[in-house]
C-alpha cells in the first residue's frame, strides 16, 4: 500500500521547495493547489456548483471563472469562502486519493497548503511542516506574487501560525537561510522518514 506523505507550510515558507526535494528522491508528488485550479474550470464537475454559488457574474466572457471575482468574495465573506471550501475541498481530496491509488511507488508526498485545517492530515502516514519566519515569508511571497505586503500579511492572518503547525506536524524544517542549507537538512529528513515508514 502507498503511503502518503503530507507537505505543508505557510505562503512563502518554501513548501514547494521541499516537494522537489521529494521529487529529486523518486517520491511522486500530488499538488493540492494545481488540483483545486483544475477545480475551477468548465471541465471539472465542481464548476456547475461553483457558478451557482457565486452566480453567472463569476463568469468571465469566454465561459471561464473570473479567478479575481471570486478570490474578491471569499475574502471579504467567510460564508462565501466556506461554501467553496465545501465543494472544492471533496473533489480535491478524492482525486489526490485516486491518484495515489494508481501510483506503483512505495510513497506519494502530498502537497497542501492547508493540510491540518482541512483534515487532510487524516490520510497521511506522516506530515512535514516547513517553517519560516513571518518577515522572510513576507519578503519571498513579494518577490514571487507581485502582491503588495498588506496582502501578503492577510493571508498569512488568515492561515493557521507556525505555532501550531510544529505542534500537529510529525515533523518540522525551517527554511530561514541559504537554499544549499535548506537542500542538506531537506536530504537528511527525507532519508529519515523514507527510512521510517518503510
Amino acid at each position: 500500500m502507498t503511503r502518503i506523505i503530507g507537505i505543508t507550510g505557510g505562503i512563502g515558507s518554501g513548501k514547494s521547495t521541499l516537494a522537489n526535494c521529494f521529487l529529486a528522491h523518486g517520491v511522486p508528488v500530488i499538488d493540492a493547489d494545481e488540483i483545486s485550479r483544475f477545480a475551477l474550470t468548465p471541465a471539472s464537475d465542481c464548476f456547475p456548483a461553483v457558478v451557482e454559488l457565486f452566480g453567472n457574474e463569476a463568469k468571465k466572457p469566454d465561459g471561464t471563472l473570473d479567478r479575481a471575482y471570486i478570490a474578491a468574495k471569499v475574502f471579504a465573506d467567510s460564508y462565501a469562502r466556506d461554501a467553496l471550501n465545501g465543494i472544492v475541498h471533496p473533489f480535491v481530496i478524492r482525486e489526490m486519493l485516486k491518484r495515489s491509488g494508481e501510483s506503483d511507488s512505495p510513497f506519494v508526498a502530498w502537497d497542501v497548503p492547508l493540510l491540518f485545517e482541512s483534515g487532510v492530515d487524516a490520510y497521511c502516514a506522516c506530515t512535514v511542516a516547513v517553517l519560516c519566519g513571518e518577515e522572510i515569508r513576507v519578503a519571498r511571497a513579494m518577490r514571487r506574487d507581485g502582491a503588495n505586503e498588506e496582502q501578503i500579511r492577510a493571508r498569512i492572518r488568515a492561515q493557521i501560525t507556525d505555532e501550531t503547525r510544529a505542534a500537529l506536524a510529525t515533523y518540522t524544517i525551517r527554511n530561514e537561510g541559504t537554499l544549499d542549507a535548506f537542500y542538506a537538512e531537506a536530504d537528511t529528513l527525507i532519508g529519515t522518514i523514507l527510512e521510517e515508514l518503510l
